[in-house]
């Protein structure tokens, strides 16, 4: 796990539990491909409610389709796109949050000019213990 430079010095708050996350430090999910995801809390750094994943999206490119058995929210910092659900598409644009259904496929599709900047906090299924 990567740590800030004054954490993994003994620096900054003393709570014992607290963890810095270098981002730049992490494996990004496809490694080479575009608009990569990137897990940047969850199961792997100790954490058991939920996992956070960051992700870019060029003008054109989406996340492919997904499918979570949790609840899901994304994070929309920059840019605007489309969520498609099986109901139909949904437009967006920053700042807001994508809420899924839990069980909803969905997928996260950048139709603007810029950059699609997203945080995506899923929360494992109910019942079922973190890995």
């Amino acid at each position: 796990m990567a740590l800030s430079a004054d954490a993994a010095r003994g620096r900054g708050p003393q709570h014992r539990d607290m963890l810095v996350i270098n981002h730049s430090a992490l494996p990004r999910d496809p490694p080479d491909g575009p608009n990569p995801r990137v897990g940047v809390a969850g199961f792997a750094q100790g954490i058991r409610g939920f996992e956070a994943f960051t992700q870019q999206l060029e003008p054109g490119a989406s996340t492919g389709t997904r499918h979570h058995d949790g609840e899901l929210a994304i994070l929309v910092l920059q840019g605007s796109g489309k969520l498609q659900l099986p109901d139909g598409p949904q437009r967006f644009q920053a700042p807001c949050t994508l809420v899924v259904p839990p069980g909803a496929e969905h997928q996260v599709v950048n139709h603007g000019g810029g950059l699609l900047q997203l945080v995506t906090v899923a929360a494992p299924p109910k019942g079922v213990a973190p890995r």
